[in-house]
C-alpha cells in the first residue's frame, strides 16, 4: 500500500470495525450507512452498531431530549427499515416514540425504555387498542425488558398504564417511575401484586418508584407507613420502603424498591426515611410545617448528589411560631 495515498477505506475490514466501534454507534449509522459504499454498509450493519439504539440526549442540566429532527428523519426514512431485524433495545423520548416505533417492525426487540412520558402521552397512546403504536408494542413477543417514567392524572394509571403492562407477560425486567396525581387510593403491595406481578410469571427484576396522591377522606383512618409496608411483606417483597406525607387535605404515599434507583423524588416532608439516595439529583419538599435546620442537614447527608431542590411550605413560619 502506498502510504502517501492511503485513505480510511483502504484499511482492512477488521481495522475499520475496531475504529468504528470506538465511536458512538448512532453517529456511525447516521453518517456512514447508505453513502454509496457497499463494503462500508456491510461493516456498519454489524450488530455492534445496530443492537441498541439510543434516541435521547441528556443536557448539562440533566434534562432528557430527543435527537435533532434532521437526524430523526434520516433514521426513520433511511436507516431503521434496513436494520430493524438487529435491534433488540430502543431508548426513546416520548414525543418521538410514535415516529420511531412506526418506522419499522423490530421483530427482535426485547427492551424498550421511554422518557418524558406526560399524562397526555399516556392518554393518547397507552389506551388499549387505541393506536397503531400500542398495537405495535402489543405484537412484540420477545419483549423481555421495559422501562417507563410517567405522570398520571386521576385514573390514568388504572385505565392506560396497567392494561399496557398486562400485555407484556414475558417480561423479565421491569422498571417503573410513576407519579399518580389525584387517585382515589394508594398503590400498595396488594395492588401491585394483583395488577402487575401475577401477569408476569417470568419477571425476575422489578425496580420501581410509585408516588400516589389522594384525598385524606379517601384513606382508612390512622393508616400508617407500617400498614403500607405490610402489604409488600405479605407478597414476599422485603427490600421495599414506604412512607406517607400529609399536605393539607391530601396524603402522598411513596413506595419504592431498595436501593432507590431514580434521579428525581418529589413532595417528601419533614419526616422521611434516613437512608442514602445515591441517584437523586432533583428533589421537591413540601410540608404544612416549616423546615428546620436539622431537616436540611439530613437532606445533605441523605442526598449526596443533589443539584436542585424546591421547597414549599403551606403556612408561613411567623404563623406557626404562635401556635
Amino acid at each position: 500500500m502506498d502510504q502517501s495515498s492511503a485513505t480510511f477505506l483502504d484499511l482492512p475490514d477488521e481495522i475499520l470495525l475496531i475504529i468504528l466501534k470506538k465511536l458512538d454507534n448512532m453517529d456511525v449509522l447516521y453518517s456512514l450507512l447508505d453513502v454509496d459504499n457497499q463494503r462500508l454498509d456491510t461493516i456498519i450493519l454489524h450488530k455492534a452498531f445496530t443492537k441498541t439504539l439510543n434516541f435521547v440526549l441528556t443536557t448539562t442540566t440533566d434534562d432528557v431530549l430527543s435527537i435533532a429532527d434532521s437526524m430523526l428523519n434520516r433514521y426513520c426514512f433511511n436507516i431503521l427499515p434496513k436494520i430493524d431485524h438487529n435491534v433488540t433495545s430502543l431508548i426513546l423520548e416520548a414525543e418521538a416514540m410514535e415516529r420511531i416505533l412506526l418506522a419499522a417492525d423490530y421483530p427482535s426487540l426485547t427492551e424498550l425504555k421511554l422518557f418524558n412520558v406526560t399524562d397526555y402521552i399516556v392518554s393518547h397512546y397507552f389506551a388499549e387498542y387505541r393506536s397503531s403504536v400500542v398495537s405495535n408494542i402489543n405484537n412484540l413477543p420477545n419483549m423481555k425488558c421495559f422501562s417507563l417514567e410517567c405522570r398520571c392524572s386521576t385514573n390514568q394509571y388504572d385505565t392506560h398504564v396497567l392494561p399496557l403492562l398486562r400485555r407484556m407477560s414475558n417480561l423479565e425486567e421491569l422498571s417503573l417511575n410513576i407519579i399518580n396525581d389525584k387517585r382515589t387510593s394508594f398503590v400498595d403491595g396488594t395492588q401491585i401484586n394483583e395488577n402487575i406481578l401475577v401477569h408476569m410469571p417470568r419477571l425476575n427484576k422489578f425496580t420501581f418508584y410509585i408516588s400516589t396522591e389522594t384525598k385524606l377522606n379517601h384513606i382508612v383512618h390512622h393508616l400508617s407507613n407500617h400498614d403500607i409496608q405490610r402489604t409488600f411483606t405479605n407478597i414476599g417483597y422485603q427490600q421495599i420502603c414506604c412512607f406517607l406525607n400529609r399536605i393539607s387535605n391530601n396524603v402522598i404515599c411513596h413506595v419504592f424498591s431498595l436501593p432507590f434507583a431514580f434521579d428525581y423524588l418529589e413532595y417528601i416532608g419533614n419526616r422521611f426515611p434516613s437512608m442514602i439516595f445515591n441517584h437523586v439529583i432533583e428533589l421537591a419538599v413540601h410540608d404544612i410545617l416549616s423546615f428546620k435546620h436539622e431537616f436540611f442537614m439530613q437532606i445533605t447527608r441523605c442526598f449526596p448528589l443533589l443539584k436542585r431542590m424546591r421547597v414549599l411550605n403551606s403556612r408561613p413560619q411567623l404563623q406557626l411560631s404562635h401556635e
